[in-house]
């Protein structure tokens, strides 16, 4: 029996099916490495979005402390800001929210490191406690932009944190909210 022809046809078979192998475990291979990116990303905005928030929460804590207002947070308040780490108030601006790394830490200024490729802003809402009794809603709060100085007490603020960044041609971003209230 002439078994050349077999041995040719079986080699064929063999490279036919270890092609269709390595071309799954690479697949699986660039698959695993986008995911491990894609967390990596997932948990440096995580981390951002929540020193926001500790950052607004050191802030109200030192004015406690310092027996100035609670909710002294900085000049020119508005409803969105941002914030450095070591900051001891906030920055209320309408632009420019990207971050930039400079000796491992994220922060505002461009001219200090480069571009990181994430943004974060903070927005404020006031937490208004309806005073008005005997009235509708009396007792109840109320989340909005500013509190009716006439019928409600300012007793907390909302900080939502936002934390934006583009991934494989993608612009994904996380969110925080916490409440922080006046210690009185």
């Amino acid at each position: 029996m002439n078994k050349k022809g077999q041995s040719i046809l079986e080699a064929v078979f063999a490279i036919g099916v270890l092609l269709i192998a390595m071309s799954a475990i690479l697949a699986l291979t660039i698959s695993n490495i986008a995911g491990q990116k894609a967390s990596e990303f997932q948990l440096i905005a995580n981390n951002l979005a929540r020193e926001g928030i500790e950052v607004v929460r050191n802030i109200r804590d030192s004015n406690w402390l310092a027996a100035d207002d609670w909710d002294n947070l900085g000049e020119n308040y508005a409803s969105f800001a941002r914030v450095d780490y070591n900051s001891s108030n906030l920055d209320f601006i309408s632009t420019d929210y990207n971050l930039y790394i400079n000796n491992g830490a994220y922060i505002h200024d461009p001219s200090s490191g480069e571009f990181s490729g994430f943004s974060r802003y903070l927005e404020l809402q006031n937490i208004c406690l309806n005073v008005s009794c005997p009235g509708i809603n009396c007792g109840q709060e109320e989340i909005k932009d500013s509190c009716n100085l006439a019928t409600e007490q300012k007793v907390g603020l909302k900080v939502t944190a936002v934390v934006k960044w583009f991934e494989r041609g993608r612009e994904r971003q996380i969110k925080i909210d916490d409440l922080l209230y006046d210690w009185k």
